[in-house]
């Protein structure tokens, strides 16, 4: 089963898993007073819009475009924030398919760079697509038994703060935050960061 595949599969239940699990919760703690208001803001496999909603809620842009290569997982996003009166632009398909060349004051990625071959390239990509002094907001998979469970059905990696930051240097980004979940599954699998873009 390719990746788009089992992300299809996964989709119906998906968000209320994220809701049981802790990970809605965790994700507003982490964006709380740190999040851009206004202006374009990219959400990179937004899934069923979990981390966007977190977004939204914590005060975010709603001027949002969210991809995802998974039709199930955009279908039940555009419920969600419908539920909510929001329109988001959506669009079907992987990071590697987004070939507009907007450029967005804010690029949420939430458990997306565990999946690319090369994530080195795909951090450089990421901050690519940022204004300057446009900002990232990762969460990322870290190492933990957890995850090899997370592991058997998705195939992604996880990485430490340190390799995190490396990669976000070689891109031209600043650290602003790490943060480290408090509670429940969202703190043994992963860390949050914020990054912007540097300026010359």
């Amino acid at each position: 089963m390719n990746t788009s595949a089992t992300y299809d599969h996964a989709a119906e239940t998906w968000d209320h898993k994220a809701q049981r699990l802790g990970y809605s919760r965790a994700y507003a703690e982490f964006l709380t007073n740190a999040v851009v208001p206004s202006g374009p803001v990219l959400d990179i496999g937004t899934g069923t819009g979990t981390f966007a909603l977190s977004w939204v809620d914590a005060g975010g842009s709603k001027d949002l475009t969210l991809i995802d290569p998974s039709k199930a997982m955009l279908k039940r996003a555009s419920s969600q924030f419908a539920r909510r009166g929001i329109t988001p632009n959506l669009l079907n398909c992987g990071f590697d398919e987004f070939s507009q060349d907007t450029r967005f004051d804010a690029v949420l990625a939430s458990h997306v760079l565990e999946h690319f071959q090369d994530p080195y390239a795909a951090m450089r990509r990421f901050a690519d697509r940022l204004t300057a002094q446009g900002r990232l907001y990762l969460t990322v998979s870290k190492p933990h038994w957890c995850n090899w469970v997370i592991w058997l059905r998705f195939r992604h990696r996880w990485f430490r703060p340190e390799v995190i930051k490396d990669m976000a240097h070689q891109a031209g980004l600043r650290d602003v935050k790490t943060h480290a979940f408090l509670s429940g599954p969202p703190s043994r699998t992963s860390f949050g960061y914020i990054f912007q873009k540097a300026t010359n």
